[in-house]
């Protein structure tokens, strides 16, 4: 008897392959099945059954393109708010016999009326719960958003505080394996730590530490999460079910001719998205290119692109723009052309300016508090949580992920200074505003956290 974990980088998910005597089911699976297939050989096993705890609005399932490489049932709640095309329904109390394990469903809406958690019992120890998949309904020191049904708030916060109940009455020691980990959109408090128990999470997590129904609710209603554009274009295709396995490559290096239309953004036949680290991309960079490294291409690209436009590359190494040509690929964004790994000096100072955003540091941006000329603003990009927890003086305040939409607020003649919480995030804003044709743009290097060192030793 066995449990795998499969974790999907970039969005921070969680799967699971759960079997014993041959037989396994996956839980929740990316379109990365060939992780699922590998493990389910090691224990030679077959994937005879699917379940998917909830309709995901992050990232494509997985669940079409593995069903058809296994001949595996798909199994989804019942409550979907549209029948799921691709799948059985699978109601409170239904079983699934896998080897020895039993999988019991418990209803747990709350997160999304469809949502479901499945209960692991071990039938060799006289039918003992053991452990419980709960999706995206209870998370390490998080429990599930619940802002996905704007004219139900209130009642979707009321069903999950329930289901949060349902769960903490199954037993102490039963071992709780989430959907998601720290890092994702769905949740701003997990912790790092991806296995929890249930009495961990009722001594621990806030949500469990309401004093009543109407205080969950009250907690639940104060949130403030954000919905990407992309997750309307997941929410569909995990409808009408997508067949889009990743592929083995699922990004090559252009070719020579390709190239050239690549790097010339007056020729650039799409969106260039250079994935290499943030002080690179200040160093030194292609003109109109958009910089998104590591987690947060999952995290902010759905916010910059659309699924018409085709998308390239500028990568260290072939290896990294395979794992971010895999991140967009799990987001539906399939027009992958391929990748560039050059980054030419410039050689002229026009060119430099181009290539290049500066850089200013706490001392900087204090003195032009102090002294602020008319046409400068410092511009932070944070959650509007971290806004409240600490303000930048005199800051203006746009989410990184509206400043496509609200960037024609901004006007291109002023000098704006990007701030964020380290930097990072206000280097992708500077490359949008670059791109969008704003000329006097640099990042506040460190930002929050290189504010408070300073301002403790001032």
């Amino acid at each position: 008897m066995f449990v795998e974990s499969v974790k999907t980088p970039g969005i921070a998910h969680l799967s699971y392959l759960i079997g014993s005597d041959g037989e396994a089911c996956v839980i929740d699976p990316q379109l990365d099945t060939q992780h699922y297939l590998t493990l389910a050989g090691k224990h030679e096993c077959r994937i005879t059954t699917i379940i998917e705890t909830h309709r995901n609005e992050d990232f494509i399932s997985g669940a079409v393109a593995l069903a058809n490489q296994t001949g595996a049932d798909i199994y989804h709640g019942k409550y979907a708010d549209e029948p799921i095309e691709y799948a059985r329904k699978a109601g409170n109390g239904d079983k699934f016999e896998i080897g020895k394990w039993t999988l019991e469903v418990i209803a747990t809406p709350g997160h999304t009326k469809d949502s479901i958690c499945v209960l692991a019992i071990d039938n060799e120890q006289d039918g003992q719960p053991i452990g419980v998949f709960t999706g995206d309904t209870l998370f390490v020191s998080e429990v599930g958003r619940t802002d996905f049904y704007p004219e139900e708030m209130e009642k979707m916060a009321g069903q999950l505080y329930d289901s949060l109940q349902t769960l903490a009455n199954l037993g102490d020691d039963i071992i709780v394996y989430p959907a998601h980990g720290a890092g994702s959109v769905c949740g701003s408090g997990m912790a790092e730590r991806e296995f929890t128990t249930i009495g961990i999470e009722k001594r621990q997590n806030p949500g469990y530490q309401c004093t009543s129904k109407k205080a969950f609710i009250e907690r639940k209603l104060k949130e403030n999460h954000y919905i990407a554009p992309y997750f309307s274009k997941m929410e569909q295709s995990n409808v009408t079910g997508m067949d889009t396995p990743l592929p083995p490559v699922a990004c090559q290096k252009l070719a020579q001719d390709a190239q050239s239309a690549w790097q010339k953004s007056a020729e650039r036949p799409g969106v260039l998205i250079d994935v290499r680290s943030h002080a690179q991309f200040r160093d030194c960079h292609y003109p109109g290119s958009l910089n998104l490294p590591g987690g947060l291409l999952s995290a902010y690209g759905g916010w910059f692109l659309d699924y018409s436009t085709p998308i390239a590359l500028v990568a260290d190494s072939h290896q990294q723009a395979t794992e971010s040509s895999e991140q967009l690929w799990r987001m539906g964004y399939q027009q992958i052309s391929g990748y560039l790994t050059m980054v030419p000096k410039p050689d002229t100072i026009e060119a430099y300016h181009r290539q290049h955003v500066n850089a200013v540091t706490a001392d900087k941006v204090d003195e032009r508090i102090r002294a602020p000329r008319a046409n400068w603003q410092l511009l932070d990009v944070r959650k509007q949580e971290e806004v409240e927890n600490n303000e930048f003086d005199q800051a203006k305040h746009i989410y990184l992920g509206y400043l496509p939409e609200m960037c024609h607020q901004l006007d291109k003649s002023r000098h704006y200074t990007l701030a964020c919480g380290s930097g990072k995030r206000a280097t992708v804003a500077a490359s949008y505003l670059l791109a969008q044709g704003f000329e006097n743009v640099d990042v506040f290097i460190g930002s929050m956290q290189a504010w408070q060192s300073y301002q403790q030793g001032t």
